[in-house]
């Protein structure tokens, strides 16, 4: 009886560990389920102006020179909308669970305006006009407004102008698309 006591006593511990190091039990993969949370919202907003460069009321804009220019090269602004600032963009950034890291406000453009008309996307202008405060559009986003934290609702103003150097030739309905975006780094 003491054999099979000691037998009685093995056994279970030789299959447990039999089963526990996994034996017949494939160990090369494993499924995991990860839940994946948003922590960090941004918003934006921009205000659906389109704005226009008519040249055959360009001066509907008081702050435009005579056209045709007197000499090259000169600047216009847009036609309509003809007062500042031509375009309003809010936006807002929010922790959910904690104050959200560095973010920041781009804006780009899509490319040279379609039609060609000799204006090239580098030729229109963003920026402050009352300041006098203006930098080129690029396809490569330009950073327009940063921070860290949390920012509520918050609005940014662009004035926009258009250089002129005497190679544009008359050409209807050339536009460019351009892109703001508000992301988190």
């Amino acid at each position: 009886m003491k054999k099979y006591s000691f037998l009685f006593f093995f056994l279970p511990i030789i299959v447990l560990g039999i089963s526990s190091t996994g034996v017949g039990v494939d160990k090369t993969t494993a499924s995991l389920a990860l839940p994946m949370g948003i922590i960090d919202i941004v918003w934006i907003n921009v205000q659906s102006n389109t704005i226009t460069w008519d040249f055959t009321d360009i001066d509907r804009n008081a702050n435009n020179p005579p056209f045709p220019p007197i000499s090259f090269p000169e600047y216009y602004e847009p036609s309509r909308p003809n007062t500042r600032y031509y375009q309003r963009i809010r936006y807002r950034v929010r922790g959910i669970l904690w104050p959200t890291g560095n973010w920041e406000v781009t804006i780009s453009g899509s490319g040279d305006p379609s039609p060609a008309c000799g204006i090239l996307l580098t030729d229109i202008h963003y920026g402050d006009g009352a300041a006098g405060t203006w930098s080129s559009l690029s396809t490569v986003p330009q950073v327009i407004a940063s921070g860290s934290g949390d920012i509520g609702w918050t609005n940014l103003y662009q004035d926009y102008r258009v250089r002129l150097d005497g190679d544009e030739t008359y050409t209807s309905g050339s536009t460019t698309v351009i892109t703001y975006m508000i992301q988190i780094l």
